[in-house]
């Protein structure tokens, strides 16, 4: 039953409406979680099954960013270190390794980053270059201590597995964790494909049985992974004058792919290293500090992660929470950290489960009571407009650019959005015509319909608590 705390005319007239929408028969044998709360009165607007637990995709990240808003802060960065055992020769030559100590950063890109106005390891490479570093005599070694490497994780679906949506996790990162592998037709009929991996020093190895064949033929390519190996094994077909076929494929030893990465932008800029690109776990520190890097601050990282519903940021996130609270990178210390912070807030503990910070497990189960109460004490806490600020904005960005754009709705909605199969979750804020604020959260399991259908229903439902409400 749908229970609506406002004028009976009203409340009966939404509660028809809304029987109806969850009662289609595209939408029949669902499962909905639905909770409209006022913060100014803390009443409840509007509920169905609020108290059922189901899945809640992307809508995951809401915990993962909140936590990490409340307990890192919004200001917090995460440092790089460049040390060295002895100081630059006369001619700028380093006699011994250049040890990077990482701390976690996830904001690596080759594109550039725009409070740098260059990619992040060019401008490290500018700044090295700057302190008179030319040579690198002995190895680039990437110190990785308290993260571990996640790759894998058990609670994903074997499928996600091979998809660059689910990527590795360790103490540094770079092009979210994932390489572009392009695979074209050979020139000849009975020729290997060609595969191409971009950047070449991604460090995967490829078993390639794609064959070229005559145009008659219909193109097509199965690939098969293991988790946690830099393997994939290619087969198929590709009939000569075909488009090329693309996958992004998971990195899994991301600290080395950084490493790597590092090592073409020190090139780039002329500084030379001599040595391999090695890697050490829970190494001590060398004595000379050439350089500290830092990453963007906590809040344009976990906008990001909101608004664009980035699971390899979330995943980082994650194990910063639980380097930060346990002195250990990595998911399980990071769910531990969420699990304290919301019992912190007074978040019932049977009204969730967490097994991740991105919202890929299907494991993962909460409440549409328990995602209000969290947006709820959010949304009066210091960093209510920090973390309001990093949800999409209703028909302007990120996954809601698309969405409630129309009937006065505009700008009203910041949510976070989760989509999986047979999964639909819409969660946030409501701005009101009166200044009143509304935290809600509506989730959708079991569905056979399109997602699309379902959300077509949440945009619905927000909008005729809009009107009712003002």
């Amino acid at each position: 039953m749908l229970v609506l705390c406002s004028s009976v005319a009203r409340a009966t007239d939404l509660r028809e409406r809304l029987d109806s929408l969850v009662a289609l028969d595209a939408a029949a044998g669902a499962s909905w979680s639905i909770l409209f709360t006022d913060l100014s009165s803390g009443e409840s607007l509007l509920e169905r099954n609020a108290d059922l637990l189901l899945i809640p995709a992307s809508v995951t990240k809401l915990w993962t960013t909140a936590a990490a808003f409340s307990l890192l802060g919004p200001d917090y960065r995460m440092v790089t270190k460049f040390c060295s055992s002895a100081p630059l020769d006369g001619g700028g030559t380093l006699n011994g390794n250049l040890q990077v100590v990482v701390g976690g950063d996830p904001m690596f890109e080759p594109k550039s980053r725009k409070d740098l106005g260059r990619p992040a390891l060019d401008k490290i490479a500018d700044e090295l270059h700057g302190k008179g570093l030319r040579k690198v005599a002995g190895n680039l070694d990437i110190t990785v201590n308290r993260f571990d490497r996640t790759c894998g994780n058990g609670v994903w679906e074997m499928g996600d597995l091979r998809e660059g949506f689910a990527p590795a996790v360790d103490g540094a990162g770079y092009n979210s964790n994932v390489c572009h592998i392009e695979i074209a037709p050979g020139l000849s009929e009975g020729d290997p494909a060609i595969v191409t991996i971009n950047p070449p020093f991604a460090g995967i190895k490829i078993y390639n049985d794609v064959l070229t064949a005559s145009p008659s033929n219909e193109s097509w390519i199965e690939f098969h992974v293991m988790p946690c190996r830099d393997e994939l094994e290619l087969s198929g077909v590709m009939a000569r004058g075909d488009d090329s076929q693309y996958i992004w494929f998971p990195i899994q030893n991301p600290a080395l792919y950084f490493g790597h990465a590092l090592s073409e932008a020190l090139k780039r800029k002329g500084i030379e290293v001599a040595g391999q690109v090695v890697q050490t776990r829970d190494g001590g520190l060398l004595a000379n500090t050439l350089l500290e890097f830092s990453s963007p601050e906590l809040s344009v990282i976990a906008s990001i992660v909101n608004k664009e519903s980035d699971n390899y940021l979330a995943e980082y996130l994650l194990s910063a929470i639980g380097l930060q609270q346990y002195g250990e990178g990595n998911t399980d210390a990071g769910l531990r950290g969420v699990q304290k912070f919301a019992r912190e807030l007074g978040i019932r503990r049977d009204q969730f489960s967490l097994q991740d910070g991105c919202g890929l497990s299907r494991q993962n189960i909460v409440s549409a009571r328990a995602i209000v109460d969290l947006l709820a004490k959010m949304g009066k806490g210091k960093n209510a407009d920090g973390f309001e600020a990093s949800l999409s904005h209703s028909g302007m960005d990120g996954t809601l650019s698309g969405r409630l754009s129309t009937e006065g709705m505009l700008g009203r909605v910041r949510a976070k959005t989760g989509t999986m199969t047979h999964v639909s979750a819409l969660a946030g804020y409501m701005a009101l015509d009166d200044g009143r604020r509304v935290a809600f959260a509506i989730l959708a399991n079991n569905f056979r319909c399109s997602p699309h259908y379902v959300r077509n229903i949440q945009d619905t439902i927000v909008r005729a608590v809009y009107r009712a409400a003002n």
